[in-house]
C-alpha cells in the first residue's frame, strides 16, 4: 500500500493528471470537428447538353436542385470527359444526347452517360446518388419503363484501390517527416554552430540551403512512384518530364515552410520536435485522409497552405488521369504564391534576427 501512496505523490507532483485528462479531450474535440461531416453535398457536375431543348434545360435545373449535386458548368458542344475532370473542377460529367426531349415525350428509351471521377470517390458517390434520384423521378412521372436510361462509367480508380489513396498518403506523410527532420533544423544548426550571424550577411545563402534537400526529395518522389508502379500496380499516366515541375515546386515549398517553422528554435533538438506542426496537418487536412469538401470551412482555408494538398492534387490529375501540365496552371500559381508567402515570412525573421544581433552588439560596446 505504501508503494501506491508513494506513486500517487509522484503523480500529483508532475503533469500526468493534467495531460491524461486534457490531451484526450482536445484530440477528441479536434477529430470530432474534422470528421463531423460524412456526406458530400452539392458535388460539382458538368453537363454536356447536346439536345438544347426546353426539357433538357428543365432536367438540368432539377439536377441543380438536388442536395447532392451542383451543376457547376453546362456545355452546348461535345467535350471529352477527361478534359473536364483533369483539374478537379468537376467530379462528374453527364451527357444529355440529342433527341432527349423527343424520346422522352414519345416514351422511347434513350441513353444518357454519366462519367465519374473515382479519385474523388466521396464526390462521385454523391453525384451518382443525386443524378440517379432525379432520373428515377423523371421516369416515374412518365410512367413508362425507363424512358431515360442512365449508363455510368467510373474513371481512373474504378476499384477504389488503396494504393491510390491511403498508401500514397501514408508514404507522403512519412516523406514529409523525413524531409522536415533536416530542413526544420537548418537555421537552428547554424545558430548552434555560431555561424548564423555570418550567414545573415547574405540572407539568400540561407534560403539556397533548402535547394539540395528539395532536389533529393524530388528524386525520392520519382523513385517512390516508380516502385509503386512496378510492384503495386499504381496507375501512373503522367509525362515523367512534365511532372518534375510540380514535384520540385512541392519539395521547395515544403522545405521553405519547414525552415520557417523551425527558425526560432534555439537548437536542432527543439527544432526537430516541431515536426508535428507539419505532419498532423499534412495527414489530416491535405485531402488524403478526409475529402476537402467534407472539412469544416475554416479547415478548408488551412488546407490551402499545406503543400501536400497541391501535391496530391497533381498526383490525381497528372499521374492517375494523365492530364497535361497546361491544365494545371492555376495550381502552379498556387505553389508560387505559397513559396512567396513563405519567403516573406523568412525575410521577416531575418530582419528580426539582425535587429536582435545589432541590439546585442550595441549593448556589448556600451
Amino acid at each position: 500500500m505504501q508503494t501506491v501512496i508513494d506513486e500517487w505523490r509522484h503523480i500529483t507532483q508532475g503533469k500526468f493528471i493534467v495531460v491524461m485528462l486534457i490531451v484526450p479531450l482536445v484530440i477528441a474535440a479536434c477529430f470530432g470537428y474534422i470528421y463531423k461531416n460524412s456526406t458530400v453535398n452539392e458535388a460539382p457536375l458538368a453537363v454536356i447538353d447536346l439536345d438544347h431543348s426546353t426539357y433538357s434545360r428543365q432536367l438540368i435545373n432539377k439536377l441543380d436542385s438536388s442536395q447532392y449535386v451542383q451543376v457547376a458548368g453546362v456545355y452546348d458542344n461535345y467535350i471529352e470527359a477527361d478534359l473536364l475532370l483533369y483539374n478537379e473542377k468537376y467530379s462528374g460529367v453527364l451527357y444529355l444526347p440529342a433527341g432527349l426531349e423527343a424520346a422522352y415525350l414519345q416514351g422511347k428509351t434513350i441513353n444518357t452517360g454519366l462519367y465519374l471521377d473515382m479519385t474523388l470517390s466521396s464526390s462521385a458517390g454523391s453525384i451518382r446518388t443525386g443524378v440517379s434520384e432525379v432520373i428515377a423521378a423523371e421516369n416515374a412521372v412518365k410512367g413508362t419503363p425507363l424512358p431515360i436510361a442512365l449508363e455510368q462509367r467510373t474513371l481512373y480508380n474504378p476499384t477504389n484501390s488503396t494504393i491510390m489513396g491511403p498508401v500514397i498518403l501514408f508514404i507522403n506523410v512519412v516523406m514529409v517527416a523525413l524531409f522536415a527532420l533536416y530542413t526544420l533544423s537548418i537555421v537552428p544548426r547554424l545558430r548552434q554552430e555560431g555561424r548564423l550571424q555570418e550567414e545573415l550577411q547574405q540572407p539568400l545563402g540561407i534560403i539556397w540551403r533548402v535547394l539540395p534537400y528539395a532536389l533529393i526529395a524530388c528524386v525520392s518522389t520519382y523513385l517512390v512512384m516508380g516502385v509503386l508502379k512496378q510492384f503495386g500496380s499504381l496507375r501512373f499516366e503522367a509525362n515523367w518530364l512534365q511532372i518534375f515541375v510540380p514535384f520540385f515546386l512541392y519539395t521547395i515549398s515544403s522545405g521553405l515552410l519547414a525552415m520557417l517553422i523551425g527558425w526560432t528554435a534555439p537548437n536542432t533538438i527543439l527544432a526537430k520536435a516541431r515536426i508535428v506542426v507539419l505532419m498532423l496537418p499534412s495527414f489530416l487536412l491535405s485531402g488524403g485522409q478526409v475529402p476537402v469538401v467534407l472539412l469544416p470551412e475554416i479547415l478548408q482555408w488551412i488546407n490551402k497552405v499545406i503543400p501536400l494538398t497541391i501535391h496530391l492534387k497533381f498526383l490525381r490529375g497528372m499521374a492517375y488521369k494523365g492530364g497535361d501540365l497546361r491544365y494545371f496552371i492555376p495550381d502552379i500559381g498556387h505553389y508560387l504564391i505559397l513559396i512567396g508567402v513563405f519567403l516573406l515570412g523568412i525575410f521577416f525573421l531575418i530582419l528580426k534576427e539582425k535587429k536582435i544581433q545589432m541590439k546585442s552588439v550595441s549593448e556589448g560596446t556600451s
